[in-house]
């Protein structure tokens, strides 16, 4: 225990898992004499990761699927940093303030706990295939998706400036990796992006247009049943999607991927989607980790030999009752187990017995385009618009806040009734960094006005 008598309690990592045992933990302890909550994490916000395929085929605005970590609650302290240094023996973690990119003063911060969670995510696994993460966007943070946005745009508005129509097949030939959930949703979204927008550009025909969807597998969407797989592929090459089954990637580059084989596909936008590794923050602790290197807890989350060390969500391996795969690194997934977590350190602290956690989805759900969707819940399937409202009506009512929920009906509504919007996402800054002049040179602006 604390000096002070409190418990302390720091959660590594705002994701999915992170975020639903703070709110769970500032919920059972609802007074500050019950015990410190910590969460720590690089970005002030948290992002409803679900929707970032619609951010990226320009239906929804980037800042309506994000809120402030500090709205969630004010038990909740939190602390914006990037972590350094865990002593899971000691419960001990030293910070940086501040992100990486930001040019801030330095200054670290150790903090000392009763119970020390590990919550930190997930990176892109890219199974090390060369030049595959040089030459490729992913879809995993909102500025991915938001890359993936303008990106597209930029090339339709090369494109319709190219007279060579091999060069303009080239810069209109959009390739995305990975034929899962996250895959195929993103080609969907993708795909309607730039066939819709591209009505707008008058030098460019829709066959100058060509999605390719690259998936290892023999079918699409593995996590789904091989009816909906196929309703999946045959919706997506009805709107023009080649996809390509059995077809793995063995390289990329600036201007092209290339698949095992040898065969070559010219492409300026490249998007990769073929799995997830855990955190390289955990790389290092002292306790054991599975082969995919996940931190591997029992039932209830507690790391093995270590009181007080628990694991959750994408970087932990947590046992499946009567399975040998752990449960699988989804947001339904961290988000069930950040509340049992919670639930399990405050019977630890009471002197109580942890519950396993125990869990089974009550289905699966994608878009896989315009108004169509797939679905699977409670061993029933669905397919076509009516899977596609149960995705937007799940998403939205799961979403932590009732203003979130509001913009993105707002922005659904906006899309209906007027289309997407053409415009890149200013993320740029309007003067990229420079030497200062020298002084001698009078600087820009002295120049007009002399």
């Amino acid at each position: 225990m604390s000096t002070s008598g409190r418990p302390k309690i720091v959660i590594l990592g705002a994701g999915f898992a992170g975020v639903y045992a703070a709110q769970e933990l500032a919920r059972l302890l609802p007074r500050a004499a019950d015990g410190e909550i910590t969460l720590i994490d690089e970005n002030n916000f948290f992002v409803f990761t679900p929707m970032l395929t619609e951010v990226a085929g320009g239906q929804l605005d980037t800042r309506h699927i994000v809120i402030a970590i500090r709205h969630f609650s004010r038990r909740i302290n939190f602390k914006q940093g990037r972590v350094e240094h865990i002593d899971l023996q000691n419960k001990r973690v030293t910070i940086a303030l501040g992100r990486a990119e930001d040019a801030f003063p330095d200054r670290e911060e150790t903090l000392e706990a009763d119970h020390l969670v590990m919550a930190l995510g997930s990176i892109i696994n890219y199974h090390g295939i060369p030049g595959l993460p040089e030459n490729s966007l992913t879809i995993k943070s909102l500025g991915d998706a938001a890359a993936i946005q303008n990106r597209a745009l930029a090339l339709l508005e090369r494109a319709d400036e190219e007279p060579d129509p091999d060069l303009r097949q080239e810069l209109l030939t959009f390739v995305v990796g990975g034929g899962g959930f996250s895959g195929v949703e993103t080609m969907a979204a993708l795909n309607d992006l730039v066939r819709e927008v591209a009505q707008n550009y008058p030098r460019i025909m829709p066959s100058d247009i060509h999605t390719i969807l690259i998936h290892a597998g023999d079918r699409l969407l593995p996590e789904l049943n091989e009816k909906l797989a196929a309703y999946t592929l045959q919706k997506l090459e009805q709107r023009g999607v080649e996809v390509r089954l059995r077809a793995s990637l063995s390289g990329a580059s600036n201007d092209y991927v290339e698949l095992k084989g040898g065969e070559r596909i010219k492409t300026h936008l490249l998007i990769w989607t073929g799995g997830v590794a855990p955190s390289p923050a955990v790389k290092n602790l002292d306790c054991e980790r599975s082969h995919r290197g996940g931190i591997v807890t029992d039932e209830c989350f507690r790391i093995a030999g270590l009181a007080g060390a628990w694991a959750i969500g994408d970087c932990a391996d947590v046992p499946q009752p009567g399975k040998q795969q752990p449960y699988t690194p989804t947001a339904q997934n961290a988000t069930r187990e950040g509340k049992i977590l919670a639930r399990n350190i405050v019977a630890t602290l009471r002197g109580e017995a942890p519950q396993p956690f125990v869990y089974r989805p009550i289905g699966e759900l994608a878009i896989i385009g315009k108004r169509t969707g797939v679905a699977s819940v409670y061993g029933m399937c669905f397919s076509g618009k009516l899977a596609w409202i149960m995705w937007r009506t799940i998403y939205l009512v799961k979403m932590p806040r009732f203003r979130m929920r509001l913009r993105v009906a707002v922005d659904w509504t906006d899309d209906l009734l007027f289309g997407r919007e053409i415009a890149e996402l200013p993320a740029k800054p309007s003067v990229p960094p420079s030497k200062p002049p020298a002084p001698d040179q009078p600087t820009k602006r002295e120049q007009v006005v002399a």
